[in-house]
């Protein structure tokens, strides 16, 4: 169920003590039960096999092989369609799932690290959402660091955003979306439209996301309790994304701008992740100027668990967003302000 979090405890079922959450957050559970036994399967391979894989040297070339092997992994079987279309200048797929699209259009971000991508389970995911949207999902290739540095990414993104307005695609059918990397992308391309004077998409959704690059040593020295990320890959990051850029620059760091004027806000993120913290912030700061920002912490949840089809918390955290996006979804095209209705419910 949703509730009230009031103090630290350990995980339902033992294991690492939770870290400290805030009063203020929604702490799926389900009645205290701990994780699925697939979602502790999966987070023992993620230990046994990526986070405690012994690399000596942990370089840029490894860490895409790694992501590669994952997606070849994670990313088999779906049923994610994909047409390629150049969305003025910029590759992209279109997606859809296996449900016929109705007028919501799904601009999603992927992952990566700003450095990798998995095609296959990112596509895999966006259908999953377009089923339960009725959605089509325009999914933008942005330019990869380190060969294009920041914000060479986060102008694809806002450019994929016009491209989709240009088609003729209402912002409020677009619900934007992302996850890791991609939820820093996110929230900087809600950034970059109100900057514009753009109109504001429905709303935005965000899976264990990023949003402040200048904070990555502190997410590193958090990965301890990560099953997925560990403080090589996090610091890998920080010497190939971070260090030739300012990372608090606005134009780069949501949290170094002001993410007040937004639409309204879901985020998804595990309880033990390196990147809770940034989750956490990330809504705080929207909170604190005055937006709508709903923070969902899932207890001993992967990093984008919510990709793994096949796990009962990711199809209940998938139900999630769409009754999110149900409830702030103008029907008649109007501003954004007061939910259409309160978001609460049983998970």
């Amino acid at each position: 169920m949703v509730g009230a979090e009031p103090a630290a405890r350990g995980p339902p079922g033992g294991g690492a003590p939770a870290r400290a959450l805030r009063p203020d957050t929604c702490v799926m559970t389900d009645e205290n039960v701990k994780p699925s036994l697939r979602a502790r399967c999966l987070n023992a391979a993620f230990r046994r096999f990526v986070k405690e894989r012994a690399i000596e040297s942990f370089d840029l070339d490894g860490a895409r092989r790694l992501v590669a092997s994952l997606d070849r992994w994670l990313g088999m079987g779906g049923h994610a369609r994909r047409t390629e279309v150049d969305a003025g200048g910029v590759p992209a797929d279109w997606i859809t799932g296996r449900a016929p699209a109705g007028p919501r259009t799904l601009l999603y971000l992927h992952g990566g690290g700003f450095m990798m991508r998995s095609p296959r389970l990112h596509a895999g995911l966006a259908a999953r959402l377009c089923d339960l949207l009725g959605a089509r999902a325009l999914m933008p290739w942005y330019r990869l660091a380190p060969e294009h540095p920041l914000p060479a990414a986060h102008e694809d993104c806002i450019h994929a955003y016009r491209w989709l307005l240009a088609q003729g695609c209402p912002a409020e059918d677009i619900v934007v979306a992302g996850d890791s990397a991609g939820g820093l992308l996110t929230l900087a391309t809600l950034q970059r439209a109100r900057d514009a004077g753009l109109q504001a998409p429905a709303c935005g959704v965000l899976f264990s996301p990023g949003c402040d690059l200048s904070a990555v040593d502190e997410a590193a020295a958090a990965a301890g309790d990560d099953p997925l990320l560990s403080a090589d890959l996090l610091r890998l990051l920080a010497r190939i994304v971070v260090t030739p850029i300012d990372p608090r620059d606005p134009a780069i760091s949501p949290a170094a701008g002001s993410l007040g004027g937004l639409p309204p806000l879901l985020v998804q993120v595990g309880s033990t992740e390196a990147l809770l913290g940034q989750s956490r912030k990330a809504v705080e700061l929207t909170r604190a100027a005055g937006g709508h920002a709903q923070l969902e912490v899932w207890p001993q949840m992967p990093h984008v668990f919510q990709a793994a089809a096949w796990l009962p918390e990711s199809r209940r955290a998938l139900s999630r967003v769409r009754a999110f996006a149900d409830a702030h979804r103008p029907p008649d095209g109007g501003a954004h302000g007061t939910p259409a209705r309160a978001h609460t419910g049983i998970v």
